[in-house]
C-alpha cells in the first residue's frame, strides 16, 4: 500500500513537471519572437494558457530583479498578488563598447495535489530566453 502510494505520488510529479515544463518553453519561445514582454507577447502566452487549462497561482518570489506577474492576461507589480508565471528582466552590460544583452527569465509553477488533500506543495519552474538586443517591452 505504501509503494503504491508513493509510486502514484512520482507519477503525479512527473505528469505536473512535464506540462509545465512544456508550458515554460513555449512561453520563452513567445518572448523570443516578440523581442520582450509586450502586450502581443502577453496575449500569445495567455492563449497558450488558456488552451493548456492552466490554472495554478504563486506568488513572484522578489530577486531584487524588476519583474512582472501575469494573470488573465492582467500584468502587475504587486508582490502580493498570486500570478500565473513571473517575467523578470535582466539586463547584462556589454564590454568594449557593444550594444547591452537583455535576458528574460521566465518563472512557472506546478503543484503536486492529490483528489482527497487538494494541492500539497506548489514548486517552480523557471528558465532563461536567448539573447534579446533591442528589446520591444511595454512592461519594464
Amino acid at each position: 500500500m505504501v509503494f503504491m502510494s508513493v509510486f502514484i505520488a512520482f507519477i503525479a510529479i512527473t505528469i505536473n513537471y512535464s506540462n509545465a515544463f512544456n508550458l515554460k518553453s513555449k512561453m520563452v519561445s513567445i518572448i523570443e519572437q516578440y523581442d520582450g514582454l509586450n502586450p502581443n507577447s502577453v496575449d500569445n502566452i495567455d492563449k497558450l494558457l488558456k488552451a493548456s487549462n492552466y490554472k495554478i497561482t504563486s506568488t513572484c518570489p522578489d530577486r531584487g530583479d524588476k519583474y512582472v506577474g501575469v494573470k488573465d492576461g492582467i500584468v502587475t507589480t504587486n508582490p502580493k498578488d498570486r500570478q500565473s508565471y513571473c517575467v523578470y528582466r535582466e539586463k547584462r552590460d556589454a564590454q568594449d563598447g557593444a550594444d547591452s544583452k537583455y535576458y528574460y527569465d521566465v518563472l512557472v509553477f506546478f503543484n503536486f495535489s492529490l483528489p482527497v488533500l487538494g494541492d500539497l506543495f506548489t514548486f517552480r519552474i523557471e528558465s532563461e530566453t536567448n539573447v534579446i538586443y533591442y528589446p520591444n517591452d511595454r512592461y519594464f
